[in-house]
């Protein structure tokens, strides 16, 4: 049965894209930390004859958006007011002092030939490529990840923004407000640099890395942040916030940011990794392609787990996609494959992704993959995946794969002989695959397959390998012989006899057999019982000589020198063991029952002696 070839996990676009996530915020923007609110003149001129709903007399809008797609000053849109003293009754009705996430925030009232500029601005600044030049603006480069996987410290605040171009730095500039209506609250973040280097900070316990952002993008794209933001604790007012070392590293929450920004996250890998796009798009293994080095998955961990905390599920599931794309879906057994299937593996159980560990382990436990894929790196599985590896193997057993299946484990053992661990290789896995496989041949041994599969190994001829493991395979099963497999083990050895006769390995077989039956043939044997009807052999669970055809009972009672009627249960022989059986059984019966006798015995005994000490201890009590 051959696995199937892994899917990538599909994301719901409505759910996790940054686009699909900005047009949400583009229609309530006051909810997440906007702080610009355009008050719209009373007048429909620019809607639609068939618009229904009249449009919004109030827009909200972020700043920083603002700042990267209009360079202008806003006062040129109209006259601009603080919330906390602005005029009532200005062409509006009463404003709240604070948004509704209870911040301060600027107001302009639009004058009526802007109406429309200003519907299809705010309306233009809810755009991915908009936050990407924000991060370019605030300073972000792609080389600040390689930065710090060399270990330089490198934090997004201390980078100079790029150069605008732009001489006039304010974008709010309050041109029609009086020296009275100014206030700090606004003059604070009003400046060009300002809004671009974000309004809070992110950095590790610890450390010196630390990183700017914008909390409406927190608010927006991030669970944990926006739980925390919309808490009644100290914590949602706080400007800086340090996350723990456990879950966080200087490079994965560079790229946690980055991503947060530019929502593609194969440009977070690309500098690590130049044929990462190709690599990606391949199907096989290819030596025309780079493959990444080993230290790539230590990454990709540490982003996982940090993307796991923060619950950011859209580079969870990137990230999962992009280990199955590196293992080419799991239908490739090709050398890089080899090296990195474990390694994905582990990734997927210690972070509990089923989607990711389950179809690797599924595609390492392929019978056919076992000579390419089972290298050394299968030992650092852990113990559990080892179990699961093994058990998958083991499912998929058949009379037509198993003698292969063993062929290739014993040439797994012999090449690993040397190596020093030889006994990680046989304790976890080879050696337990390799004792089921003899075991699974030893109830199956007359099987057609496994007769024809075997029998072609031993005309290999010795020193050959193969000749050798259909050796070691006989040993095996003659260890395991018992009264379960005594039947199949038998017909099969009289099955390599008519096919192999000459070859030593089949006479050691049949000697072996024939030895083992002239000691324990009474086992088989099945007494008429004293209605006349013979004993069940499937009540014992084994094939009984009543069940054999009489030309292969025959053919026994020559090889063993047992008459054919004790061999039925007819003979003297027979007759006098099964007497001796029904003997030793009536006094093993007779023993039981004086043992529970004597312990009914001695129970009455310690009930009347438990009644006598109450009635003493009463006559005592009544006399006192």
């Amino acid at each position: 049965m051959s696995s199937p070839i892994a899917q990538p996990i599909s994301i719901p676009p409505d759910q996790f894209s940054l686009e699909d996530q900005l047009a949400t915020l583009h229609e309530r923007p006051e909810d997440s930390y906007g702080d610009v609110l355009f008050v719209m003149p009373n007048n429909n001129k620019h809607a639609s004859p068939r618009l229904t709903i009249p449009l919004p007399s109030r827009i909200w809008a972020h700043s920083a958006l603002l700042a990267v797609t209009y360079s202008k000053p806003l006062s040129r849109l109209g006259d601009i007011y603080s919330s906390l003293t602005y005029a009532e009754g200005y062409y509006v009705d009463t404003l709240p002092q604070r948004s509704p996430c209870n911040l301060p925030y600027t107001i302009v009232v639009v004058s009526p030939e802007n109406d429309l500029v200003v519907r299809k601005l705010v309306a233009g600044c809810y755009r991915p490529v908009v936050i990407r030049n924000l991060w370019e603006k605030m300073g972000g480069k792609r080389e600040m990840l390689l930065a710090l996987d060399e270990g330089v410290l490198l934090a997004c605040n201390s980078v100079k923004p790029h150069d605008t171009g732009i001489v006039d730095g304010d974008i709010l500039t309050m041109g029609t407000m009086d020296d009275g209506d100014r206030d700090e609250s606004v003059g604070s973040w009003t400046t060009r640099d300002n809004l671009f280097q974000g309004d809070v900070t992110l950095k590790i316990e610890g450390g010196s890395v630390s990183f700017s952002m914008h909390k409406f993008l927190l608010d927006l794209r991030v669970p944990y942040f926006r739980t925390m933001f919309r808490s009644a604790f100290s914590e949602a007012s706080m400007n800086e916030h340090t996350l723990s070392s456990e879950y966080f590293t200087p490079l994965s929450l560079a790229i946690v940011v980055q991503y947060l920004y530019f929502d593609d996250a194969e440009l977070l890998f690309s500098w690590k990794w130049t044929d990462f796009a190709r690599y990606l798009n391949s199907t096989k293994c290819s030596s025309d392609i780079n493959a990444p080095s080993q230290d790539i998955f230590d990454i990709f961990i540490d982003a996982l787990v940090s993307a796991k905390f923060l619950q950011l599920e859209s580079l969870e599931w990137w990230i999962t996609n992009c280990l199955i794309k590196i293992a080419h879906g799991f239908a490739c057994n090709g050398a890089q494959c080899a090296r990195f299937l474990p390694a994905i593996a582990v990734m997927g159980y210690q972070n509990n992704i089923a989607d990711l560990y389950r179809p690797c382990i599924s595609w390492l436990a392929k019978h056919s993959n076992i000579s390419f894929l089972w290298k050394r790196n299968m030992l650092s599985l852990p113990e559990e995946l080892k179990a699961d590896l093994v058990d998958t193997v083991k499912a998929r057993l058949t009379v037509s794969n198993v003698i292969p299946l063993y062929l290739r484990l014993y040439n797994l053992r012999q090449n690993t002989a040397t190596s020093v661990f030889k006994d990680d290789w046989e304790q976890s896995l080879v050696g337990p695959l390799l004792e089921y496989c003899a075991e699974f041949v030893s109830y199956h041994f007359a099987e057609p397959r496994i007769v024809f599969s075997a029998a072609r190994g031993i005309h290999h001829k010795p020193p050959s390998t193969t000749y050798n493991a259909i050796e070691d395979l006989f040993s095996l099963v003659l260890a395991n012989l018992n009264k379960f497999n005594a039947a199949p083990i038998w017909r099969g050895a009289d099955c390599y006899t008519k096919l192999v006769a000459s070859a030593a390995i089949v006479e050691q077989l049949n000697q072996a057999v024939i030895s083992w039956f002239a000691q324990n043939w009474r086992d088989l044997v099945v007494m008429q019982s004293s209605s006349g009807h013979p004993l069940s052999g499937s009540r014992t669970g084994f094939v009984t000589f009543n069940e054999w055809p009489d030309e292969s009972l025959q053919k026994l009672s020559m090889q063993i020198k047992v008459p054919l009627s004790d061999l039925k249960g007819l003979g003297a022989t027979a007759r006098s063991f099964e007497l001796r059986k029904e003997k030793w059984l009536e006094k093993c019966r007779i023993m039981e029952m004086n043992r529970l006798m004597r312990r009914q015995e001695c129970l009455k005994v310690r009930d009347e002696d438990s009644a006598q000490f109450s009635s003493i201890v009463d006559t005592h009590v009544d006399y006192q």
